[in-house]
């Protein structure tokens, strides 16, 4: 009887081979040694980079005789070895040394069969009675298998599904149709504790692919490399021996999680290994054999927390890999926090805050993540992107801002602050890396200075890369072309027709010049423009050090980029001035403009002559007249009576001042020497409707007019008549209407009943627009708002005539554009040239600014030396006016000559007229 002698397998090589492990003694490796099946062949694995295939059966064979001694203490007994020094011997794993004989379980389930060698030691004469018995046995089990069609000798078997020792698929493909699933697998080898080898038992084939464990590192072992000496981290042995211990082909689970970064082995997958001992990156961690890889902790079973709380232990007690550990315990210091409003927005990961602690602004980049490139022009647009998304999380609301760390100077970078910024428990920088508008840093392992909420941004980006969005798609992203709607005044012109009938057109304010002079963003038409408050005139601030601004200037900047700046906003475009920028009004809210602001703070003034031409001119008045009556802001030193004062002498110098311009316009001296009498009757208006070049609606600009006009439409908007049962409006009745554009009631007349519709075409008698409303739209008119003449009186220009649908109607729209540019939304002065009993009022239109009554400067002149008139010289104006009619058809030739407007192509009137 051979001694038996303990030990524990190791691994099984083949059906018939396996490698031994011997106890443990002191810190040395413990004691291996290869030992074969003694008297069996079993089929072998074989070798695809020498072009060897596996032998019929041979993995099969392998495995029952692993999944039965793999990892588990044995009793084994040396019985030969061969010329080479191979020993050869038996294996038990039980105490029956009969029944738990491997070679005899593995001949009886036709696993294995006897050897040649066997069958003729059997034959000689100098024979051990132990062997002879022994080999007894295995032949006698062999014909059992045999006879029984067991393994090997079934010649029905199903053949075995592949095993592919090397990987030559996609592996993004394989990883997305198996990320996520628990894997049956094994583990083949163990290359150090955090690299495994490991096959995967698949459907259709037991593949072998390298894992790489989630979210840790071991130290490298590196052996039996070509061309490169062995070489070892300190613990690198030991960590490896006892993950080996505890999952050297054993039966797993593998959870498939992600590629890594940048790889060059072959089928190599970051992932988990699942098994009911627990799980065995948390105990490499733990046992400081481990530290946390950042690069692959989001994918981590369990999340990444529990790891760090692991090696935070580690560190504390100094075991292992951390045994001269002398950084801080715990990665970050105490973070400082505060609680702040975002006021501006620098790029995709640095923005501006207000501390009120400090009354200060403070710029802070988000730690640990980095915006596109804008000088990669194929991330520029990402960059673009980035930035927009920050301003809608987080301008101008508060957030929590705690200070991670702060980045010293370094080449051309100032130094900065760095920190975790949330809106309402929401990281910004996590929202950003999940849209794929940011990347994560990377941080030395022993590097504290990063976010407090790192491992949920390292969550955010493998989301991100997942989704391939953003920066993870592999789509380039340009930087988008935008449009300057403010080149020069021209341009500006072009847009302002189009944006004035839109309305309240959305926009954002990109830039704060001064306290009413913004950069704004049309996203929708993807241009910027230059705009500046309507109505209102504020104090400049000085632009530099050097340079000294006006009183309050500074307060009212500040004020217009703190409730302004980078926020969505509405504008009504009113005007155009001659450098190019729009004027008009901006609505910070629906009810809230930022020039009532402005006023209300005492921050500006009304400038007199653009508050009248605003549509909101009442409240932009009452808006400064309360900041005077509080005493603030500039007029900290208002005195009421003196500013009545001034106002008084300042309206007796403009009277005067009105007076001598009448006298010098009055053309009558001219026509004197004809005997010709031309009218006199010089009215302040503004034109309210063109409803086509030809026709157009103006209204007397009296102060009784606006204030009799003002209390009349009071009145309408909370006094209504009863209407009756029977109440059915007809054509020519006067009504009160309800205009759809701002729902408010005004004077009009029924035009015309469209029965089948149910609806009336109506003109309002105040302004002269019309349009068709239903019944529900429409109520009596109080006798008490039916005194007031119709505000609105039918005009035309005086001496000319314009373009239409029976005369040069290509250039109708030019016309129109020219004509509303040269009137529209202007106090002007007009001469009533004639009154024709059974038409529009004929009148020429001055810009009060002209200061006389010249005829070639006046809006009718200007059309005609523009190439949009002919000369109408059989007009009851020109019969009046003689002079004035041949002064047009001088500039209506000179622009026929010099081929402009309806001229360009040649003369049109033998073919129009």
């Amino acid at each position: 009887m051979v001694g038996l002698l303990s030990a524990t397998v190791k691994l099984v090589l083949s059906g018939d081979s396996v490698v031994l492990r011997g106890a443990q003694r002191g810190n040395q490796p413990p004691p291996e040694r290869t030992l074969g099946l003694a008297y069996i062949a079993a089929p072998h694995l074989g070798n695809p980079k020498k072009g060897i295939e596996d032998e019929p059966f041979a993995l099969e064979a392998r495995e029952f005789l692993r999944r039965r001694v793999a990892g588990k203490p044995i009793k084994f007994a040396v019985r030969y070895k061969s010329n080479s020094g191979r020993e050869y011997g038996s294996l038990y794993v039980g105490p029956d040394m009969q029944n738990d004989d491997m070679a005899l379980k593995l001949v009886e389930e036709g696993w294995a069969k006897v050897s040649d060698q066997a069958r003729s030691k059997l034959n000689r004469s100098d024979i051990d009675p132990e062997d002879a018995d022994l080999i007894g046995g295995l032949l006698d089990r062999e014909e059992y298998a045999r006879s029984g069609k067991r393994g090997m000798w079934d010649t029905k078997a199903n053949p075995s599904r592949p095993r592919l020792t090397t990987f030559d698929q996609d592996a993004e493909k394989f990883l997305a149709q198996n990320k996520g699933r628990e894997l049956r697998a094994t583990i083949e080898q163990v290359r150090d504790a955090s690299t495994l080898r490991v096959t995967l038992h698949l459907p259709t084939a037991h593949q072998s692919i390298t894992l790489f464990l989630a979210g840790v590192k071991a130290p490298v072992v590196r052996t039996n490399v070509p061309g490169q000496p062995d070489f070892a981290e300190p613990f690198g042995e030991e960590a490896k021996f006892h993950v080996e211990v505890r999952l050297l082909q054993q039966d797993v689970k593998v959870r498939l999680e992600s590629l890594p970064h940048g790889a060059a082995v072959s089928g190599a997958f970051i992932g988990n290994v699942i098994h009911p001992a627990g799980n065995i990156s948390e105990w490499l961690v733990t046992s400081g054999y481990a530290r946390v890889a950042d690069l692959s902790v989001s994918h981590a079973e369990g999340g990444p927390a529990k790891l760090r709380q692991l090696e935070s232990a580690a560190k504390q007690k100094r075991i292992r890999i951390w045994q001269g550990f002398s950084g801080q315990i715990g990665g970050l210091a105490a973070a400082k926090t505060l609680e702040a409003t975002v006021v501006r927005i620098v790029n995709g990961d640095t923005v501006v805050v207000y501390d009120e602690a400090r009354d200060a602004d403070r710029e802070f980049q988000l730690a640990s993540i980095r915006q596109p490139r804008m000088s990669d022009p194929d991330q520029a647009g990402y960059a673009d992107q980035a930035r927009e998304a920050l301003r809608r999380l987080c301008i101008g609301k508060p957030v929590t801002v705690t200070i991670d760390y702060h980045k010293p100077a370094q080449d051309n970078f100032r130094a900065r602050d760095c920190a975790t910024i949330r809106h309402k428990d929401q990281d910004v920088g996590v929202s950003l890396v999940q849209k794929g508008l940011a990347s994560v840093l990377r941080h030395r392992a022993d590097d504290g200075n990063r976010s407090s909420n790192y491992d949920e941004l390292l969550i955010a980006e493998a989301k991100a890369q997942e989704a391939k969005v953003g920066i993870h798609s592999g789509k380039p992203k340009q930087a988008a072309k935008i449009t300057n709607a403010s080149e020069n005044a021209e341009r500006a012109r072009s847009f302002i027709t189009h944006w004035q009938r839109s309305g309240r057109v959305p926009c954002v304010v990109d830039y704060v010049g001064g306290g009413a002079r913004l950069r704004l963003h049309i996203p929708k038409e993807n241009c910027k423009l230059t705009f500046v408050l309507g109505g209102i005139r504020c104090p400049r601030a000085a632009r530099n050090d050097s340079e000294t601004g006006e009183p309050f200037g500074a307060e009212a900047l500040v004020y217009t980029t703190r409730h302004a700046l980078q926020r969505n906003v509405e504008v009504e475009f009113e005007a155009v001035d001659k450098s190019g920028g729009f004027i008009g009004t901006l609505w910070l809210s629906k009810d809230h403009s930022l020039a009532e602001d402005l006023l209300e703070q005492g921050l500006a003034s009304i400038h007199e002559y653009s508050a009248t031409q605003s549509p909101y001119s009442s409240r932009l008045f009452a808006a400064e007249s309360q900041a005077q009556q509080r005493k603030c802001g500039m007029w900290v030193d208002y005195d009421a009576e003196k500013a009545e004062e001034e106002q008084q002498k300042e309206q007796e110098e403009a009277a005067a001042r009105e007076a001598q311009r009448q006298l010098e316009k009055n053309p009558a001296a001219a026509a004197a020497a004809q005997g010709l009498q031309p009218r006199i009757e010089f009215l302040d208006v503004v034109v309210s409707e063109i409803t086509s070049p030809s026709t157009m609606f103006i209204q007397v600009a009296t102060q009784s007019n606006i204030k009799e006009l003002e209390d009349l439409m009071a009145g309408l908007s909370v006094t209504h008549m009863p209407v009756p049962a029977d109440f059915s409006p007809k054509a020519g009745h006067l009504v009160s209407a309800c205009y759809t554009v701002g729902d408010e009631w005004h004077r009009a007349k029924i035009r015309k009943v469209l029965p089948s519709k149910k609806e009336f075409e109506i003109a309002y008698i105040d302004f002269g627009n019309s349009e068709i409303l239903s019944i529900d739209r429409i109520r009596p008119l109080s006798s008490k708002f039916s005194g007031l003449a119709p505000q609105a009186h039918e005009a035309q220009l005086a001496f000319v005539r314009l373009p239409d649908d029976s005369f040069a109607p290509d250039y109708v729209p030019e016309t129109f554009a020219e004509l509303r540019r040269l009137v529209e939304g202007k106090q002007l002065v007009a001469n009533v040239e004639a009154r024709p009993s059974n038409g529009p009022i004929q009148v020429t239109l001055y810009e009060p600014e002209l200061g006389k009554s010249i005829v070639e400067k006046s809006v009718n002149g200007t059309l005609a030396s523009s190439g949009f008139a002919l000369a109408e010289k059989t007009s009851l104006a020109a019969l009046h006016n003689p002079l004035a009619a041949m002064k047009l058809e001088e500039l209506v030739n000179d622009a026929r000559s010099a081929h402009r407007g309806i001229w360009e192509y040649g003369d049109v009137t033998a073919a129009e007229l």
